[in-house]
């Protein structure tokens, strides 16, 4: 059996470009009968991870969410014990792709928002209590003299991807066989302080590590 992900590359283009096109014909004809799920608002998520805590909720500008057009989101800070260097932890959730919403990469949005790229790279962070790895992308960006550190994913039915398309990709299968479509950009960002780029993806992987299981657990 051919998995999705050894389709995406320059060579597979036309192929997943087919896939593509059967995907909004099954969207749109009304092939496939989906089911809205009810997810618990993500106000409601945990404000203790392990040993982070909330400190702060923060509501998007108006002018964003009429860009982004979630069903849901949390944007929320959390920090480790006495470091107060805040980690932010961002849920965008969409309950439908039917209807022509979906995440839409950092690495779009952020450089309109001012910042520029440094690099971008996928990694695959260890999640030990699920006894798997986590695909995602780091992105490290900078304005002016400040740095930040981006590791982002893609939460697509029971997976989750690194990859914007992949994740469209299997939305078709999870409408097919689940009848759900559902998806969330799960974003995690750390301020890098006197240059230590290191210091803030150990924060970064280890947030991650840590509220993986309560994500799958909200979502599923």
């Amino acid at each position: 059996m051919i998995r999705l992900e050894s389709i995406i590359g320059g060579k597979a283009s036309l192929v997943a470009l087919v896939i593509l096109v059967g995907q909004t014909a099954v969207y749109y004809t009304g092939s496939g009968k989906e089911v809205i799920p009810t997810v618990t608002p993500w106000r409601q998520f945990p404000t203790v991870v392990n040993q982070w805590k909330s400190v702060a909720d923060i509501p998007l500008e108006q002018d964003v969410l009429d860009k982004l057009k979630p069903d849901d989101y949390l944007n929320r800070n959390y920090v480790f014990g006495e470091d107060a260097r805040p980690v932010n932890f961002f849920v965008g959730y969409f309950n439908s792709r039917r209807n022509g919403r979906a995440p839409h990469s950092p690495e779009w949005c952020l450089p309109g928002a001012g910042w520029k790229s440094v690099s971008t790279v996928t990694v695959a962070i260890p999640i030990p209590s699920e006894n798997q790895t986590l695909p995602a992308n780091e992105y490290l960006i900078e304005k002016g003299v400040d740095r930040e550190l981006v590791v982002y994913w893609y939460n697509q039915g029971t997976r989750s991807v690194a990859s914007e398309v992949l994740a469209q990709l299997y939305s078709l299968p999870d409408l097919l066989f689940h009848g759900r479509t559902d998806t969330a950009l799960i974003r995690i960002i750390v301020p890098v302080q006197q240059g230590d780029t290191d210091r803030a993806r150990t924060s970064a992987v280890a947030f991650a590590q840590d509220v993986y299981p309560l994500i799958r657990k909200h979502i599923l």
